[in-house]
């Protein structure tokens, strides 16, 4: 049976399902991810692959081309295509630091005020790739994705820690970092997801699909709720030692939509006492889910409705095994407070 794993599936091999053998019976099941009912194309607000036909230089500091800039002074660049792992140019920050920095930050201003009308929820994606220390340089930082508002108030970090390879977050509420039980290799391409829901002080992250957090506050402390930019930033550990380090980062990309909730993740967790098989949504608080099922992938039928009445906005769903019947894949639909 399959449970998250504390390491990910191998680059882009998302885990969507899983199968079982009982007493003769192939059992195979899919989860899904869905935005269904909400409609709405998002509108892009940025994107980009970091290639030449759009102006970028492998001879160059990312900072200072097609409007990226910084916080600070370190190394940040553009590498030419064949990076393993990735298609064409893509980014990078760290390898090199003056001894007095010890925060780099690179961003492309976006400076967006998102209102429970116009494009309250904002999608960010990016694929990313941290590469170790070499043995001369034997010290180890952390590489991370911050959020930020247009007061310049950082509202919530995402944190790949590569001295313990563990995937941790920040809030804006002073009490340190928040585990989310995942954790990375070095020199894999990994695909990160992180949705943020204005109107509802809700975000959520998903890594090759699996989730990192769901249904965080963006703020504990009534910053303002807007979006200025998004960063990758280089932490060093050790203040006047960083580690030669570095985080590869492509296909960037933000996008916002005019909906209401955070699309729903589907997560296979496994078969209960033989009998049933066990579904969770990771969603948002209060919001409620109905189940539906498909064998064909043109028909769906829904099997439950629930509320995810947790914090972390979770509904859990069983679907009981029936001998014979075909494989059925799974998605969830949030229902409107008004449908």
């Amino acid at each position: 049976m399959y449970f998250p794993v504390p390491e990910f599936a191998p680059p882009r091999q998302i885990w969507l399902g899983a199968g079982w053998m009982m007493a003769g019976l192939c059992i195979l099941i899919f989860a899904a991810v869905s935005a269904i009912g909400q409609g709405i194309a998002p509108r892009v607000l940025f994107e980009t692959g970091f290639e030449a036909f759009e102006g970028y230089s492998a001879e160059k500091d990312l900072v200072g081309q097609n409007g990226w800039t910084s916080f600070g002074t370190a190394g940040n660049g553009v590498f030419a295509a064949g990076t393993p792992g990735f298609s064409g140019q893509a980014a990078y920050i760290g390898f090199n630091a003056s001894p007095s920095n010890d925060f780099f930050n690179i961003f492309r201003p976006l400076n967006l005020t998102p209102t429970g009308s116009d494009l309250p929820v904002v999608q960010f994606t990016v694929s990313l790739q941290i590469e170790d220390s070499t043995t001369n340089h034997m010290n180890f930082d952390d590489f991370r994705w911050s959020v930020y508002n247009t007061k310049d108030e950082r509202l919530f970090t995402l944190d790949f820690a590569n001295e313990e390879r563990l995937i941790s977050y920040l809030l804006d509420d002073e009490k340190g970092f928040h585990a989310t039980g995942l954790s990375f290799r070095n020199g894999e391409p990994y695909d990160l997801a992180v949705t943020i829901n204005f109107s509802r002080n809700l975000w959520s992250a998903t890594i090759n699909g699996a989730t990192l957090v769901s249904s965080a506050p963006i703020t504990t402390r009534n910053a303002k709720l807007d979006l200025a930019d998004i960063d990758a930033v280089w932490a060093i550990r050790t203040a006047g030692s960083p580690g030669d380090n570095f985080m590869i980062f492509d296909d960037y990309k933000i996008t916002a939509q005019a909906v209401w909730t955070i699309p729903p993740v589907v997560e296979a967790r496994g078969i209960l006492d033989g009998t049933q098989f066990l579904l969770r949504v990771y969603g948002e608080p209060g919001v409620i889910y109905a189940m539906e099922a498909t064998t064909d992938f043109f028909q769906w039928s829904e099997i439950n409705r629930k509320v995810a009445q947790s914090p972390g906005g979770v509904a859990e769903f069983m679907d009981p095994l029936v001998a014979g019947r075909p494989a059925r894949a799974f998605r969830a639909r949030a229902i409107p407070p008004n449908p």
